[in-house]
C-alpha cells in the first residue's frame, strides 16, 4: 500500500517536471520573435520589435519602459516619425516607444510610436 503511494508522487513529480520542461525551452524562441504594436508604423520603421511599450523614464545609460529596465549600447540609435536620426531628448514618459535589442539584451535602437 505505501509503495502505491509513493509511486503515484514519483508519476506526479515526474510529469510536473516535463510540463515546467516544456514551458522553459520555449521561452527562448518566444522572446526572440518580433513583436509589433497595433498601431501603423511609419514608413522606414522596422516591421517589429523585440519589445515595445510606454516609457517610464529615459537617461544616457539606460530606459524604463513598462517598468523594465534596460541598458542601452554606448552607440545607441534614436527615431522618430519626422527624425530619422533623433536624440535621447526627443523622447519623454509616457511616449509609446518600440525597441530593438542585442544578444546582451542592450537596446540598440529606439523607436518613438506614438
Amino acid at each position: 500500500m505505501r509503495m502505491q503511494g509513493f509511486l503515484k508522487k514519483l508519476i506526479q513529480v515526474g510529469l510536473a517536471l516535463c510540463f515546467v520542461g516544456m514551458v522553459i525551452s520555449s521561452i527562448p524562441a518566444f522572446a526572440q520573435m518580433k513583436v509589433k504594436p497595433a498601431v501603423v508604423l511609419p514608413e522606414g520603421y522596422p516591421d517589429g520589435f523585440d519589445g515595445f511599450g510606454y516609457l517610464d523614464r529615459i537617461s544616457a545609460k539606460d530606459v524604463v519602459i513598462d517598468d523594465r529596465q534596460y541598458d542601452f549600447v554606448l552607440n545607441a540609435e534614436y527615431h522618430t516619425p519626422r527624425d530619422r536620426i533623433a536624440t535621447l531628448y526627443s523622447f519623454k514618459p509616457g511616449d509609446m516607444v518600440g525597441f530593438l535589442k542585442n544578444e546582451r539584451g542592450e537596446i540598440i535602437s529606439l523607436w518613438l510610436i506614438q
